[in-house]
């Protein structure tokens, strides 16, 4: 239970590794605390060995991160993992916005939105716009026997 603060520890552990997975995406410090929660000064610190005491909420995001990270390698190759975050993306949730954007804007949903999209896409289940979802539930269904 992540509200025992002997868990809690023991998960914040693995930020340092959540710090790097973010480093390989191509975001600077400021977006790495941005989407983590927290400050770039504790950032700085937990990348030198320093590991703070997370809160829930920032350990929710990191293991959004991790998710998130996962995902991503094994779905591209490590070129356009490292630019992902930052490409402009059609697809629903992003709407013409970065993953990046759309991440520090809408906190942790859109961090679990991202994670959920790229694990259907994991699963072959490719997202399609609200548009194309809509045409599709008005096609008839004709089934013969």
């Amino acid at each position: 239970m992540l509200t025992r603060p002997v868990t809690a520890r023991r998960l914040a552990r693995g930020l340092p590794a959540g710090i790097r997975m973010l480093q390989t995406l191509g975001l600077t410090r400021e977006e790495q605390a941005s989407l983590l929660g927290m400050t770039t000064r504790n950032l700085l610190r937990a990348g030198s060995g320093q590991i703070p005491e997370l809160t829930q909420d920032q350990l929710t995001r990191l293991s959004l991160v991790v998710g998130i990270d996962k995902a991503l390698r094994l779905l591209y190759d490590d070129v356009t993992v490292a630019g992902w975050a930052r490409r402009a993306n059609g697809r629903h949730p992003f709407d013409g916005h970065t993953p990046l954007d759309f991440m520090r804007q809408g906190g942790i949903p859109a961090m679990y939105e991202t994670r959920r999209l790229l694990d259907s896409d994991r699963g072959g289940l490719f997202s399609v716009s609200p548009e194309a979802h809509e045409a599709a539930s008005n096609v008839e269904t004709v089934i013969e026997l």
